[in-house]
C-alpha cells in the first residue's frame, strides 16, 4: 500500500508541471535549467515554471505578480517565514522555507527564486536570468558540488564563483 501511495505521488509530481505548461503555454523564447545534486546557491529571476527539492537548506520565493500562473507551494518546511509585508510592492508575495528534504514548485508566473543548500535538484523552464554559485572550493564540502545544464546544453560542474546566464531558447530554434 505504501508503494502505491509513493508511486501515485511521484506520478502527480511529474504530471503537474506538464499540465501547467499546457495551461500557461510555452513561448518559443523559453529556455531550460536543470541542476543535479547541487551544493551552493541557485538564483532564478524569470517568467516560467520550476519544480525541485533541496536536501538541506532554504528556498526564498518572490511571486512578483500573484495573479499570474498557478502560484508556488512548499512542502517539508521546518520553518516558514512570510516576508510579504516587508516589500515595497504590496503585490509581491515572498515566503522563505527552511528545512530538510524541502520540495517546491512555482508554476507559470513571474518569480524570483533563491535556493541555498545541499542536494539541490531543480528543473526550470521559462525566460529570464539565472545565477549559479557552486561550493567548489569550500573546505567544508567534500566531493563534487553538482552539475547543471542550461538551455539544453551538456551538463557541467557548477561554477565556483557566482556566474550569471540567460535563460532562453538555444539559438537556431
Amino acid at each position: 500500500m505504501r508503494r502505491l501511495v509513493w508511486l501515485t505521488a511521484l506520478v502527480l509530481a511529474l504530471a503537474a508541471p506538464a499540465m501547467a505548461f499546457a495551461v500557461v503555454g510555452s513561448g518559443q523564447d523559453d529556455g531550460t535549467l536543470s541542476v543535479k545534486a547541487g551544493v551552493g546557491k541557485v538564483y532564478l529571476n524569470f517568467n516560467g515554471s520550476a519544480v525541485g527539492r533541496v536536501h538541506d537548506g532554504s528556498i526564498r520565493v518572490n511571486d512578483l505578480v500573484a495573479a499570474d500562473g498557478l502560484g508556488f507551494e512548499f512542502s517539508n518546511c521546518n520553518v516558514v517565514r512570510d516576508q510579504s509585508d516587508t516589500t515595497i510592492s504590496k503585490n509581491d508575495t515572498i515566503k522563505v522555507c527552511r528545512g530538510d528534504n524541502i520540495r517546491f514548485r512555482a508554476i507559470g508566473g513571474n518569480y524570483k527564486i533563491a535556493i541555498s543548500g545541499a542536494g539541490i535538484n531543480l528543473s526550470a523552464v521559462g525566460h529570464g536570468t539565472t545565477s549559479l554559485n557552486g561550493a567548489g572550493d569550500d573546505p567544508n564540502v567534500f566531493g563534487p558540488d553538482g552539475t547543471y545544464s542550461l538551455n539544453d546544453g551538456p551538463y557541467k560542474s557548477l561554477p565556483n564563483l557566482l556566474t550569471s546566464f540567460t535563460l532562453a531558447a538555444p539559438s537556431g530554434q
